[in-house]
C-alpha cells in the first residue's frame, strides 16, 4: 500500500493581492485640487501683463465736493506724450522734467503754498489732472506729497473737463 498525499491545486498564474487599506470617510484626497491650483497659477502668470506703463486713464467722477483753488496748493498735471507728464504750478510755470529734481521742486512749491497768506490758511492740496493722464502718474505725485507732508488734512484729485 502506498499512500499518496494530495496537495491542493495551486495555479501559478494567480497574482497575490494585498488587501487595500480603507480610507476613513472624513479624510479627503486634495492632491487633484492642488494640481488644479498650480495649473491656474501658472496660467495667470504666463498670461498676465506686468507693464506699469499700461496703466489706465483717470475715471470720470460720479460725484464730488467743490474745493476752492484759492484755499488749496494746486498742481497741474498735463500729458506730454509717451506716457510722460508735465507738472505745472498755479502760475503756469513748469516743474523740471527730471523726477528727482521735480520731487524737490514740488515739495518746495507746496511748502510755500501752504504757508498762511493774508490770513487764509491752506491745509490741503489739489492735483488737477487732464483726462488723458495715466492714473500711475497722478498716484506718483500724490505719493510724493503724502510722504513729504504728513500734516496735510486732504489731497484732492480733480479732472479737467473738456
Amino acid at each position: 500500500m502506498s499512500s499518496v498525499i494530495e496537495e491542493p491545486d495551486i495555479e501559478e498564474d494567480d497574482d497575490f493581492e494585498m488587501p487595500r487599506k480603507k480610507r476613513d470617510d472624513d479624510e479627503m484626497d486634495i492632491t487633484p485640487m492642488i494640481d488644479i491650483t498650480f495649473l491656474l497659477l501658472i496660467f495667470f502668470v504666463v498670461c498676465s501683463k506686468m507693464d506699469p506703463t499700461q496703466m489706465g486713464k483717470i475715471p470720470e467722477a460720479q460725484n464730488g465736493i467743490a474745493i476752492s483753488a484759492k484755499e488749496s496748493a494746486v498742481v497741474f498735471i498735463e500729458p506730454a506724450g509717451n506716457d510722460k507728464v508735465i507738472l505745472k504750478r498755479i502760475d503756469g510755470t513748469e516743474f523740471s522734467s527730471d523726477e528727482e529734481t521735480q520731487t524737490t521742486e514740488l515739495v518746495e512749491y507746496i511748502s510755500e503754498e501752504l504757508k498762511t497768506t493774508r490770513g487764509e490758511e491752506k491745509n490741503h492740496v489739489m492735483i488737477m489732472g487732464d483726462g488723458e493722464v495715466a492714473v500711475g502718474e497722478v498716484t506718483r505725485v500724490q505719493k510724493i506729497i503724502g510722504d513729504a507732508f504728513e500734516d496735510i488734512s486732504s489731497t484732492y484729485i480733480a479732472v479737467k473737463e473738456l
